[in-house]
């Protein structure tokens, strides 16, 4: 999946530069699929959010501050004592710095409607400066809400009072995630005229190269796809499953195999970043291609997130083509975010499956391209490069999708057709588009 997603000022700032050189596209031009949603189960939907850090007691001369400045939040004059002359505060809004102590007092006295405190979580204090780390709160007890993240620079002043230098505020925060069923997934398709939607599973995380090893990882990685399975059987007519787990794991040919059995899953997501995969490694490409040569026996449709961190490019492309693709010439593969990460995409891996495309290169006749997330952010200039590779890819290879949001599917379909310079024709052939895998249901 991809780490990050839209800003509201950057998507603004996006969409204004695009719509200035492109005609406004159709808005009846709505897609038939989405190619790459996903569900929350209980469990994930916990590994997903972000646990607030706990509360913690700091010094009385710290906590006085905090007191006042919660008691003064809307009365600049009276948070003036408490910043020093040459404070600093960043404006997310802007973006933009506001300097001096009346300018920043007049900002935070007049920004939020309502009553708010600092929950610190973390400070440290020297002779004369030190910081403040803590949550934006409202609420006690079960009602306790944390809207935002807040770090305070501190300096202490000749007659010993301690007052805040720089704030730095960013919200929203900290991240919760409810469960996500593939009811709510219905709903929001309903509401973006989208007829289906391919449910990639999120079990490779229990075997994530970022986590701990884990004992149970084969129990968990069965368990959630056994659920996302179950979610998907209740929509049939509508959504497709896919599997997943990390194809490094000693039990990932078996579990194939079990999904398979299964009779449930449409096909097999694998998330090369989040399970660690090099494909320069050996040992690696060597397990890959078991995992490949399997999907291609038991006929599962492949959609693989490719990205793997800055190096990631060319090369990697190149083996993929080479090693990869051959060995299943009777399925349909997917490559998550056009060949990057998202939001964006890497033009030099694109590069690589779009020369092989242009050339008639058979190792490519069942291959696909989801969109999630690479209109996102970005500036004109790779808007207008990413629509020539949609050309150049060939546009009935090009899936729309959205990841797991948000942007969730209405609004990633406004941003994709309203920013990526495609005349409605084009938009059209890509809204149509419905991968095989669903076409087999």
């Amino acid at each position: 999946m991809a780490a990050m997603r839209l800003s509201i000022a950057a998507f603004v700032i996006t969409l204004l530069t695009a719509c200035a050189t492109t005609p406004p596209p159709s808005g009846d031009i709505l897609p038939l699929a989405d190619h790459h949603a996903h569900l929350l189960s209980p469990v994930t939907s916990k590994m997903a959010g972000d646990p607030p850090l706990r509360a913690i007691e700091v010094p009385q001369e710290l906590a006085t501050l905090l007191r006042a400045r919660e008691a003064a939040w809307n009365v600049p004059k009276s948070l003036e004592p408490l910043y020093t002359e040459d404070s600093i505060i960043f404006d997310l809004g802007g973006p933009a710095y506001l300097h001096g102590r009346e300018e920043v007092t007049k900002f935070i006295g007049t920004r939020f409607a309502r009553a708010y405190r600092i929950t610190p979580v973390a400070f440290h204090l020297g002779s004369d400066s030190g910081f403040l780390s803590g949550y934006f709160t409202r609420g006690e007890g079960e009602a306790t809400k944390h809207f935002g993240h807040v770090q305070l620079s501190l300096v202490k002043g000749g007659d010993g009072t301690w007052r805040i230098a720089a704030e730095t505020p960013t919200f929203p925060g900290p991240m919760k995630r409810e469960t996500r069923t593939a009811a709510t997934l219905i709903s929001e398709l309903d509401a973006a005229h989208i007829r289906y939607a391919a449910v990639l599973s999120t079990a490779y995380w229990f075997g994530s190269a970022f986590r701990p090893p884990d004992a149970d990882a084969r129990a968990k990685t069965q368990a959630e796809n056994d659920w996302t399975a179950a979610q998907v059987a209740q929509y049939p007519d509508r959504l497709a499953a896919f599997c997943s787990f990390n194809p490094l794991q000693d039990f990932a040919l078996a579990e194939l195999n079990r999904c398979a059995d299964t009779g449930g899953f449409a096909g097999l997501k694998l998330h090369f970043g989040n399970s660690g995969v090099d494909l320069q490694n050996p040992e690696h490409l060597a397990k890959v291609r078991a995992v490949f040569r399997a999907a291609n026996q038991r006929r599962l449709a492949i959609i693989a997130h490719l990205w793997t961190g800055a190096d990631y490019g060319k090369k990697e492309a190149e083996i993929f083509l080479d090693q990869l693709l051959p060995l299943v010439p009777d399925v349909p593969v997917q490559i998550a975010h056009f060949a990057g990460g998202g939001p964006g995409y890497t033009d030099e891996a694109l590069g690589v499956y779009a020369d092989a495309i242009s050339k008639g290169d058979p190792r490519t006749k069942n291959l696909y391209f989801d969109v999630a997330t690479v209109a996102d952010e970005q500036s004109e200039a790779t808007l207008k490069t990413f629509a020539a590779r949609i050309r150049q890819v060939g546009l009935h290879r090009v899936l729309f999708g959205t990841d797991l949001g948000p942007p969730l599917a209405r609004q990633s379909w406004m941003i994709f057709r309203t920013t990526v310079p495609l005349t409605d024709a084009e938009l059209r052939t890509i809204a149509g588009n419905v991968a095989p895998y669903f076409r087999r249901r």
